[in-house]
């Protein structure tokens, strides 16, 4: 139950209809800053953000808080016809500018938001409304394309077994407050509309590489001019990301890199930070008059130590810019003994990736919301590793990395995919960072507001340079520790391969692997430590998901599968919601390779009962979508639609 009064349902004009917002308004009646967070994930049911502890937090600090449904979802007018675009930034922008203009308000707005409402910050600060002071984008992709396909490789768990899909089931629902009017007009407009819209797991199918449709949603970071407080994750899909829009930012900016997946600082299994508090001396600093702060350096991470006693140990350093594969650099040269940083030039072997397009298993762990890391091991057995035996003294990996292969595909496309492993001294691997790329896009994948590289077949039996980037991190091989690069032409189901993709041979006297980063004798002491305040436990452990391998031993068919399932009470409802998600693949038949997701959410209000539940299902050949909805156990919409897919 709230302890302030809350405003449910205020009408905003924006262009070609309304958005509708909630606002939880603080004790004192003085005019406040506002902290606006934009979204697209339903304010009132899948956010439930009366419940978000964040909320109450900010307006116990004294902020008005305005959580507002984007244009097309939940509460607000129209449907979404496209993910990711400019107009998001023109409505967010139009919104932010009547808050400022409030009587409640002090005219000073902020924006925060995690994952898509964390983009949705950036792109509303692009546009430069008047009004807007600072904004705080958590977890939350820029380049776009980069988001979805890594390496320009498709993001296959996360795009067709997660992410898409949620924007399938959305617009079944009803809007959850019945007591504004038009409600249910507003809802039979948009499910009419969604029989007509194109799913936007269909859209990113037909457009595996990077054209118009995602240069156009690139966010033009360069623009903002308000400071940004930007927050990433090494082990989270968009962690590259913060690193590459920050330095782009012409603001005051500071970036926080954690350990975490996609969840809040205060949540992760490791790292864990007073981050709200960091958030309202933000906000205190850039929306209110005369309230002076003092700076934390530009760049604040984590760096890795884990022991025995302790694998999610660490510490909190400082940097002014993040360093990259070609700043201070350790350089590994690949040769039949393993990594060797000798600068004489090694002998020369080309070793042989038999495939196994289940090879990814055991290193998903930084994929799923709630995992945990295992033991690579599995998986680097069946790829083709180079290691430095163990260490005498200690090696500090921080930055990002890069790899160069000399690659001899065996078809004309191929995927490869190179992990860095940390092998303890018992033999169980650790993944520390990872990179994945398509070989067959010649030249830059992912440039900026651009479209990107083509395909250019391979030619089978040739020697082909390869470039592959390593996700940002901060780990220390501790003495004794083995450093380990494995490689492999599969990644599942984090990645899927494109047809064509097959077996390949690597000439080790054309690989290196350059890590930025430095040996210590000993394990190091670091000079450049940093503190932060530690949590104040307000948020409720997140639930680890239902994660499961099996083994078929009649066909060999690997399948990963992953459910969750809860129960909120809203205000107006019961909010019940179940996924599963299914992944498999034959080890040596690509053509086998499905994931399949079924979304089922049930709102149950005190005179009837709406569930609605969508399946999709991509294989290599052709992609589903099937809609049904219910009111009572009765079938009301019922809508199926079906697409070829050429990868």
């Amino acid at each position: 139950m709230n302890d302030h009064a809350v405003h449910d349902d205020i009408e905003i004009p924006v262009k070609n209809g309304a958005v509708r917002a909630t606002r939880h308004e603080p004790t004192d009646e003085s005019p406040q800053p506002v902290v606006l967070i934009y979204t697209p994930y339903h304010k009132d049911d899948l956010s439930d953000t009366r419940s978000d502890p964040m909320v109450s937090y900010l307006v116990r600090a004294g902020f008005e808080v305005v959580i507002a449904d984007a244009v097309g979802t939940g509460a607000s007018d129209g449907l979404v016809e496209q993910p990711f675009t400019e107009a998001e930034g023109l409505h967010g922008s139009a919104v932010v500018e009547w808050l400022a203009n409030r009587p409640w308000s002090n005219g000073r707005v902020g924006v925060i938001g995690k994952s898509y409402p964390g983009t949705t910050a950036l792109e509303i600060a692009a546009q430069n409304p008047d009004g807007l002071a600072a904004i705080v984008p958590i977890h939350a992709p820029a380049a776009i394309y980069d988001a979805y396909f890594d390496g320009g490789a498709l993001a296959s768990l996360r795009t067709c077994g997660q992410w898409a899909p949620n924007f399938e089931y959305l617009p079944l629902q009803p809007p959850v407050n019945r007591d504004v009017s038009g409600w249910a007009e507003r809802w039979a407009d948009r499910l009419d509309s969604l029989k007509y819209r194109e799913p936007f797991l269909f859209q990113y199918l037909a457009h595996l590489e990077k054209d118009e449709y995602w240069a156009e949603k690139d966010v033009a970071v360069e623009k903002i001019s308000v400071p940004t407080l930007g927050v990433g994750g090494y082990r989270d899909a968009f962690g590259g990301g913060t690193v590459d829009y920050s330095d782009r930012i012409d603001a005051p900016t500071e970036v926080i890199l954690g350990p975490w997946r996609h969840t809040m600082p205060e949540q992760g299994e490791a790292a864990r930070i007073d981050f709200l508090g960091e958030v309202e001396s933000w906000f205190d600093h850039h929306l209110r008059e005369g309230d002076e702060r003092e700076p934390n350096p530009e760049i604040c991470y984590w760096t890795e130590r884990p022991d025995e006693e302790n694998y999610h140990s660490g510490e909190w350093r400082t940097l002014e810019s993040w360093p990259v594969a070609e700043d201070h650099t350790v350089d590994f040269d690949f040769g039949p003994d393993g990594l060797s940083t000798d600068v004489s030039t090694p002998d020369s072997t080309t070793d042989r990736w038999h495939v196994d397009y289940s090879v990814g298993t055991a290193s998903i762990g930084f994929e799923i919301p709630g995992g945990t890391d295992l033991d690579t091991t599995p998986d680097d057995d069946r790829s083709l590793t180079y290691e430095t035996g163990p260490l005498d003294g200690a090696f500090e990996l921080t930055g990002s990395g890069e790899v160069h292969l000399e690659l001899i595909p065996d078809g004309p496309a191929q995927l490869v995919a190179v992990r860095i492993v940390d092998v303890g001294p018992d033999g169980t691997g650790q993944l520390v960072t990872h990179g994945v790329r398509r070989c067959e896009l010649a030249g830059k994948i992912d440039p900026l507001g651009t479209p990107g590289a083509a395909t250019e077949p391979l030619t089978p039996g040739e020697p082909h340079d390869v470039g592959v980037s390593l996700r940002p991190t901060s780990h220390v091989f501790e003495p004794g520790h083995t450093l380990r690069v494995a490689v492999s032409g599969a990644f599942f189901p984090y990645v899927s391969p494109p047809d064509g993709s097959a077996g390949f041979s690597l000439r080790t006297a054309g690989c290196e692997c350059r890590l930025p980063g430095r040996f210590h004798s000993e394990s190091p002491t670091f000079e450049d430590r940093y503190s932060f305040d530690p949590p104040q436990d307000i948020y409720s452990e997140p639930e680890s998901p239902s994660w499961q391998t099996a083994v078929s031993h009649t066909d060999d068919t690997v399948t990963v599968s992953l459910s969750r399932a809860y129960s909120q009470q809203l205000s107006e409802a019961t909010f019940d919601y179940k996924t599963e998600t299914t992944a498999s693949v034959e080890r040596e038949t690509l053509s086998t390779e499905t994931i399949d997701r079924q979304t089922t959410t049930t709102l149950s209000f005190p005179t009837e009962t709406i569930t609605s539940r969508v399946d999709s299902s991509v294989s290599r050949s052709f992609a589903t979508v099937q809609y049904t909805a219910e009111r009572d156990g009765t079938v009301f919409y019922r809508e199926r639609k079906r697409t070829a897919v050429n990868r």
